[in-house]
């Protein structure tokens, strides 16, 4: 007795210690039904919990709900997305059956969409209210604070624009009341672009018909058939229409490039450019446009109209376009292949670095001497001069073999980081972590013991090395790779970690840009402009799938204050703050650790591996979210929360 008196008391005065160095408070809110499901948006910390009537928001300053809204008590929070540096998120609903072509030619139920400002609760946009039976996207406009809307309404093919503070619908164009889109009627989509010029005016393709709309009053003012594709220079004052053709004589597919100036419609260039294969992709750098066909590439002079080489080499099936100090790194199909500046092939043969035509992403930089390929499959350095092998034996990272890899019968875990502080690039593949120097032929360090299993861990770069971490797993490398401490501690895997990281999470980015959409088109133009630089190869606001480079958007952060130039400001001193905040408490981490009867809930010092319990509830919390970023976690019961703050 008198032994666990002492433990006791020694367990307390270590958690007096610890709580002498910080403060912390609780709120608990209780609430009328129970919760069904709860998600932290990462761009303004708003805690967005469903209950069974109702979806509400919990402020993360004044830890209170800020708002309520029954009108969405049916909104799905797996189907929710946010739009980044943005307080907007969109719910989806979708249908038994997924597709866009069966909702636009047979007038089956589609998606439909409701878009939200999470920091109030007020509904911008309801598609269902709206009376549309299908959504196929969905565009915000924030420098006019509207949406705009095509989808399927009263079984006409519509495009309207609605005023987002008012809700009211400004203007609707319907496709039966335009000549060209009569031709659509029952036909499956297989294209569809949406663009807005300078004078912030619509150019909307689908399935090669192409009408321009005044934003203002939704008045048409362009027809034209047979466009395969469009796309905008930088300023937005010239748009390019793209339109094949098969040659009769040689029996081979042309594309007709036509530019136009976006307030006169009239075109720039004495004659269209003709150019072989179909277009797969477009970019812009300075006075140039880069595109990218079936059967090749080649530069146009946005200027002159005028094409850089007369004829390009062929170079079918392209995945990847990097450009180079004397011309461009090409990645066509398995290979790579260097191109000089007169568009001839500068090696003799070409290196194969993938396994497989679907790897994604590649990685490629060039320095004096070298190049160096990362690719899911296997890294090396190649001499720029010949193409030849640094390293005799590539470095292979992903182990798997043929039939496993096609048939994908097991997942290969990969991600590649740009750590700017060291010039490396770290890469985790299936349990393994490397760090590649981008300037040096050494071979990458490489450490092989970790558990993360089906899971790419996150990656914090600090100064004096590298945390990789996932569901209370964590290891500390140093840049040369030495383990410096390993920490595990009991984890469920119900609970929901939002990390500190304020970039590109799957939910917020990719998962719009991975579809065909309005978004995905918007948020690519605005933060290539915005967060990329000169060196790092391209700056445009002609999306690209194809050409530049892979970037790490993490060092961009920096660059945030130039969002006001692009009119966010929709609550953006909510999202600076909290972009301000993360920095803050970059270097700690709350942990959650489940024991038997109660919950443990330590800090985690990053760079010297010390934690500290800072507080025990006599309670076995089963369901959580940690906010990294505000230093908060939620605890929910059947039907309250308990909030826990914790400041230094």
């Amino acid at each position: 007795m008198e032994l666990l008196f002492k433990n006791i008391s020694i367990r307390v005065l270590l958690l007096l210690t610890c709580y002498s160095s910080f403060t912390f408070s609780q709120n608990k809110i209780e609430l009328e039904s129970n919760i069904e499901g709860q998600v932290v948006n990462g761009y303004t910390g708003t805690l967005v919990v469903k209950t069974r009537n109702t979806l509400l928001g919990i402020d993360p300053l004044s830890k209170k709900v800020s708002w309520k809204n029954e009108d969405l008590k049916d909104i799905d929070l797996s189907e929710y997305e946010e739009i980044p540096y943005t307080p907007l998120c969109i719910f989806t609903e979708n249908p038994f059956i997924k597709s866009k072509a069966l909702s636009n030619t047979l007038n089956s139920k589609g998606a439909l969409k409701t878009v939200v400002n999470i920091i109030t609760g007020k509904v911008l946009f309801s598609s269902k209210k709206e009376g549309y039976k299908a959504v196929n996207n969905t565009l915000i406009l924030p420098q006019k604070k509207c949406v705009l809307v095509d989808g399927i309404k009263n079984k006409d093919l519509v495009i309207s624009l609605y005023s987002y503070e008012t809700g009211e619908m400004l203007w609707e164009l319907k496709a039966a009341n335009t000549k060209l889109f009569k031709k659509l009627k029952r036909v499956f989509f297989d294209n569809e672009i949406i663009l807005l010029d300078a004078q912030k005016n619509i150019y909307w393709l689908k399935n090669k018909q192409l009408i321009k709309i005044d934003s203002e009053s939704g008045e048409l003012l362009l027809e034209r058939e047979n466009i395969t594709s469009i796309a905008l220079n930088k300023s937005k004052n010239i748009i390019f229409l793209f339109s094949n053709r098969i040659g009769v004589k040689r029996l081979t597919e042309e594309n007709s490039i036509t530019a136009l100036n976006t307030m006169t419609l009239e075109a720039l260039w004495n004659t269209p450019i003709l150019i072989l294969g179909n277009i797969s992709d477009t970019a812009q750098m300075a006075d140039e446009m880069v595109v990218i066909t079936s059967k090749g590439f080649n530069l146009i002079d946005i200027k002159s109209g005028t094409k850089k080489w007369d004829k390009s080499e062929a170079l079918p099936l392209i995945k990847r376009i990097v450009p180079v100090e004397q011309g461009y790194l090409v990645v066509q199909n398995n290979y790579l292949v260097r191109i000089d500046e007169m568009g001839k092939k500068a090696w003799k043969k070409k290196i194969r670095i993938t396994n497989s035509v679907l790897e994604n992403p590649i990685y490629l930089l060039e320095s004096e001497a070298d190049v160096l390929y990362i690719t899911p499959s296997k890294a090396n350095k190649l001499l720029n001069e010949d193409g030849a092998k640094i390293w005799e034996e590539d470095i292979v990272l992903n182990t798997h073999g043929f039939i496993s890899r096609n048939l994908k019968l097991s997942e290969h875990h990969f991600r590649v980081w740009d750590d700017t502080i060291n010039n490396v690039f770290p890469v985790y593949s299936d349990q393994k972590f490397y760090v590649f120097e981008k300037y040096s032929s050494k071979k990458p360090i490489q450490f092989d013991s970790l558990s993360f299993k089906r899971k790419i861990p996150n990656l914090k770069i600090r100064e004096n090395g590298y945390l990789l971490y996932d569901s209370n797993k964590f290891y500390f490398l140093s840049p040369s790779g030495d383990l410096l401490y390993k920490r595990e501690y009991p984890f469920l895997d119900n609970s929901n970690v939002f990390s500190g990281s304020l970039y590109w999470t799957k939910r917020a980015f990719s998962s719009y840009t991975s579809a065909i959409g309005f978004v995905g088109n918007q948020l690519s133009s605005t933060f290539n402009s915005v967060l990329v630089s000169q060196d790092m190869g391209i700056i445009t606001n002609v999306s690209s799938r194809i050409y530049g480079i892979y970037l790490s958007y993490q060092n961009g952060l920096n660059a945030l204050v130039k969002l006001n130039d692009a009119n966010m400001d929709l609550n953006m001193l909510s999202i600076l703050r909290r972009i301000k905040k993360g920095r803050k408490h970059n270097s700690v981490l709350l942990l959650v650790v489940p024991r038997d009867n109660e919950t443990e809930i330590m800090r985690l010092d990053i760079d010297s591996g010390k934690s500290d319990i800072i507080e025990v509830l006599d309670y076995r919390y089963t369901g959580y979210v940690v906010d990294q970023i505000e230093q908060q976690i939620y605890f929910f019961g059947k039907k309250n929360i308990l909030i826990k703050t914790f400041h230094e």
